[in-house]
């Protein structure tokens, strides 16, 4: 009985010991350097905003962040990656919105939901461009031609799945529009596409042309939105003319931070805290503005989850629609919008 005895103090002794030290880790986070993932390019629109980030994040965590990029297959190469690290708060995703379409493009298992959400960041409007010598003053000037020449009228974007290609299938689907479209391999080469005469219309991020357009080198006819933007208040929502798009906007394509999910409550909160700091900091607020981004930090913890499903669920089916898609939104009990 007596051996008994002390075999089970003994137990509970570890036990205790056990538990102490998962609080003590807990305390103590962060004791290293973070890693912030960016599962795409240098220089993209993602990275660019990831690299003002960073610095704000590493002064409110209080320990140094470098910065990984690791791209490819549209953001499913580093998304992995940071899922393949351990769930403990060192590994952290900046990432775009391409998760929420992964499982329907074939190209990873993974989704939003296999991680914690902390909040969206920001995002970069999407316009719809024509070059300054374009016939088309106007969105409706467009349409009304695609609508005289069926098949006619031509569209870049940067590649498929992407955010332009998703534009134009949505304008394709919902504005019964009949115009052929090109994948040009970037955001960059679908606007020189355009500049150059080799398409009639692209839709790039308008943070990225604002120079182009103040500079009379490209003419924006208007934001995909079914409202105005504040950057260029004059420029009329593409509901305008397609008022059909309408019950499917907005559709942004922000970048946001998350965790691996089974990350402990108390150190997500710690991430989320920092990360709170970073985009209250004026340096932050300044990036955003002179940039001409937007801010989306309001929308966070499981709102952003509710906010990808959404996402998902127009964006899927848009695909399936289209014959784009891999697998079914069906499959993931992805509900059409």
């Amino acid at each position: 009985m007596k051996k008994q005895w002390k075999r089970g103090l003994m137990l509970l002794c570890a036990a205790a010991l056990l538990l102490s030290s998962v609080c003590g880790f807990a305390e103590a986070y962060p004791s290293k350097g973070i890693t912030l993932v960016v599962p795409w390019g240098a220089g993209g629109v993602t990275d660019v905003a990831a690299r003002v980030f960073a610095p704000l994040f590493e002064k409110y965590m209080g320990v140094p962040v470098v910065i990984l990029n690791r791209p490819g297959a549209s953001g499913a190469i580093g998304t992995e990656y940071a899922y393949a690290r351990p769930a403990d708060g060192y590994t952290v995703l900046f990432s775009a919105e391409t998760p929420a379409s992964f499982r329907i493009m074939d190209v990873s298992k993974l989704s939003f939901h296999d991680f914690e959400p902390i909040m969206l960041l920001s995002h970069s409007e999407k316009i719809i461009a024509v070059a300054p010598e374009s016939p088309y003053q106007t969105l409706a000037d467009l349409v009304k031609d695609i609508r005289a020449r069926p098949g006619k009228v031509r569209f870049s974007y940067s590649g498929a799945g992407a955010s332009g290609h998703v534009q134009a299938l949505l304008m394709m689907q919902k504005g019964d529009l009949d115009f052929s479209s090109t994948p040009f391999g970037g955001g960059n080469n679908a606007l020189l596409a355009v500049l150059g005469g080799q398409v009639d219309f692209t839709s790039p991020n308008i943070g990225t042309v604002k120079d182009y357009i103040a500079a009379g080198k490209l003419r924006a006819l208007a934001v995909f939105d079914r409202n105005k933007s504040s950057y260029l208040p004059d420029l009329p929502p593409i509901t305008d003319a397609i008022p059909e798009m309408a019950p499917f906007l907005p559709l942004d394509y922000p970048n946001c931070l998350i965790v691996k999910k089974g990350t402990p409550t108390e150190i997500v909160g710690k991430i989320a805290d920092a990360a709170s700091k970073a985009v209250a900091d004026p340096a932050w607020k300044e990036f955003l503005e002179n940039n001409w981004y937007v801010g989306l930090d309001t929308v966070r913890g499981q709102d952003m989850l509710a906010y990808w499903d959404k996402w998902a669920s127009v964006v899927g089916w848009v695909l399936q629609d289209a014959g784009v898609a891999k697998k079914s939104p069906e499959v993931f009990n992805i509900p059409r919008p």
